[in-house]
């Protein structure tokens, strides 16, 4: 069941702004500056993972690093205890998103896989172990 926060979530991060605000806050040093912000463009969030489950409305945005498109994999739920399966369920939602990117030919294997930064919004009192 969707927690009332991945609703609030979801709708901030569905504006540009606020994903650019994340990427210049959070992203790995010397990263942030070498991004195309105007770039930025909203990409499907619904697939299907390697293990056949649904995944609806995560949130995926796309931006150029030195003319080169990556994704961004906003993994919007609401987590607010540690978990310690959140690497694997990780894995497993990127590989959904290159199916999706290879079968809808937005990308071309020969050219290799985008990079991909998976993003988990936690905000709960114990520190995350990982």
């Amino acid at each position: 069941m969707a927690h009332l926060h991945d609703t609030g979530y979801k709708f901030l991060f569905s504006h540009a702004d606020l994903v650019r605000e994340l990427l210049q806050t959070f992203a790995p040093p010397g990263l942030a500056p070498l991004l195309d912000y105007a770039s930025l463009r909203r990409e499907t969030g619904s697939f299907i993972t390697p293990a056949m489950k649904q995944r609806e409305d995560d949130i995926v945005w796309s931006v150029e690093l030195q003319g080169r498109r990556i994704y961004l994999y906003l993994l919007l739920e609401f987590q607010s205890t540690p978990d310690d399966t959140m690497p694997m369920r990780m894995l497993q939602y990127v590989a959904a998103l290159y199916d999706h990117l290879l079968r809808s030919k937005a990308v071309d294997i020969a050219d290799g896989l985008p990079p991909v930064l998976p993003i988990v919004l936690y905000n709960g009192d114990a520190r995350w172990r990982q």
